[in-house]
């Protein structure tokens, strides 16, 4: 499998485990715009990403149900447990079909056409758009002034690398065309001679000025599978469809600066007739000097604030193959076995200058191993919030009211380690629904509220970190333990046990 295609993969696995995680979290909060947000973003992700590296068919029925979450954004959709269930039923589906790619399981073809069919059944009960009956027999506005379009100008330039990602510019070109009235223009300038040229780069970007009803979040869907492979600049230029109307008004200086075709500076330059407004006001008697110098202190304060918030909220992080990580922290392991062999050299020595460089390399060496290490630490809320899902199904299959309440999400342990406390936890957490949480009734009638509680904690003691998992259910039955077990042959009938010896059998090889 090529290097794009197992991209797409690694992305689709975290986008499945994020919506699952949404939409488990949007059930308890339905009125969280957001979480709607972002459902309807990992599908569309799922969706253009699958079209962009060949998965047609994961593409065709992700589409299905991007269409109804979308219909959800807008208030046309009426949602609730069902469409929980199926968005859940479609995101399990959408991953075996990603794992089949790799030579796994085939999806079941009738459970993908069942699942579209009923996709395409919810979707046809959305409501449309509504009208306003005073509009009725007057004709139709022209296509720049309907509804509350607004006109947006859209620079999309993407990395010159962006060809090896295994994208084509020209699809999101398109994708961007369906949202309403748009032009297109094709800048050029940057593409280099010939001697220098690379065919496998790509040097030219767009403009766009698109006028849609949509809204900006529609926009930036388009490009959000490749916001890390491009610069994209979003501006309203008209919010009533008139641009035609306004642009003839608008300085023409002022539209190549806010294009960012010129600067300031430079149209300064040009036109020489002209003065700071500072100078022009000040001059003029309208405000004091000390005024205008305490705006200019306010206007460059507000653009110092915003840069440093943006260069917060860049991204910072990227994939790295797990095997890499292995091989530093192998490297960095054998970097400190020669690290202590200098150090041990250079105490022989009379030679404080070798000492010196000795005890540095010690310092960093010792930095390094414990950034290395960092670099596999894992919170352990990935694992918790894995568990949601098996307690919600659990708890609907086995009719029981169930709440699950996490601590210590913020725990870190190794990854490697992560992974391998995920079936024992699994089964600890299968027996604490099945045998302790009672059944609704059963819990009203021993005096206990019916929604049972199931509390996964992770905390740190001393060099350890203690897992714990306990519910407010009815406990371990001695009776029940002490029958299985000489059922089992692990006891004998007449065998005298202490309470803490009877829990213990649970334990047991072959009890359960």
């Amino acid at each position: 499998m090529d290097i794009h295609r197992l991209a797409f993969k690694e992305e689709a696995h975290e986008l499945l485990a994020e919506l699952e995680t949404s939409l488990l979290e949007w059930e308890e909060r339905p009125d969280d715009e957001e979480l709607i947000g972002r459902i309807f973003r990992a599908m569309h992700t799922i969706k253009g990403s699958g079209a962009m590296f060949g998965f047609d068919d994961i593409a065709a029925f992700t589409h299905e149900v991007e269409t109804a979450w979308d219909m959800v954004r807008s208030g046309r959709l009426e949602t609730g447990r069902d469409l929980i269930d199926l968005t859940l039923a479609a995101r399990d589906q959408i991953k075996v079909m990603v794992d089949a790619a790799d030579g796994g399981e085939p999806p079941d073809q009738a459970r993908t056409r069942a699942l579209e069919a009923a996709f395409r059944d919810k979707n046809r009960g959305a409501r449309q758009p509504e009208e306003d009956p005073a509009d009725e027999g007057k004709p139709a506005p022209p296509e720049a002034v309907r509804g509350n379009e607004v006109t947006y100008r859209i620079r999309f330039r993407p990395h010159t690398d962006i060809f090896s990602r295994g994208t084509n510019p020209v699809l999101l070109l398109n994708e961007l065309k369906e949202l309403g009235q748009s032009r297109v223009v094709a800048q050029t300038d940057h593409i280099p001679g010939l001697d220098v040229f690379d065919p496998e780069a790509c040097y030219t970007y767009w403009d766009v000025i698109l006028t849609t009803a949509r809204g900006i979040d529609a926009i930036k869907d388009v490009f959000i599978f490749v916001e890390d492979d491009c610069d994209l600049n979003i501006d309203v230029i008209d919010e009533q469809g008139r641009f035609e109307e306004e642009a003839s008004y608008k300085r023409l200086g002022e539209i190549l600066i806010e294009r960012g075709d010129l600067t300031a500076a430079d149209l300064e330059k040009t036109l020489v007739s002209q003065r700071h407004i500072g100078e022009m006001l000040v001059e003029a008697g309208v405000v004091t000097p000390d005024r205008v110098q305490s705006a200019l202190l306010e206007q460059q304060h507000v653009r110092e604030v915003r840069e440093q918030r943006q260069r917060k909220a860049d991204v910072t992080s990227i994939r790295v193959p797990s095997d890499r990580l292995d091989k530093l922290v192998d490297l960095v392991g054998e970097m400190v076995t020669v690290q202590a062999r200098l150090s041990q050299t250079a105490a022989g020595r009379d030679d404080p200058s070798l000492l010196l460089i000795a005890e540095e390399v010690e310092r960093l060496t010792a930095e390094l191993r414990d950034n290395a290490m960092s670099t596999r630490m894992v919170p352990i809320g990935t694992l918790f919030s894995k568990f949601r899902r098996l307690v919600r199904d659990l708890s609907n299959e086995l009719g029981k009211d169930l709440e699950m309440v996490t601590e210590g999400e913020e725990t870190e342990l190794d990854k490697t380690v992560i992974e391998r406390l995920n079936d024992p936890l699994v089964h600890l957490i299968r027996n604490s629904i099945d045998h302790g949480i009672e059944l609704p009734e059963v819990r009203r009638a021993s005096g206990k509220p019916p929604q049972g509680t199931l509390r996964i904690s992770a905390v740190h003691s001393g060099a350890n970190v203690l897992i714990q998992i306990q519910d407010d259910g009815a406990g371990l039955d001695l009776e029940r333990i002490r029958a299985r077990a000489v059922e089992r042959k692990l006891i004998g009938a007449e065998a005298q046990l202490s309470d803490r010896e009877t829990f213990d059998l649970i334990f047991s090889p072959g009890f359960s």
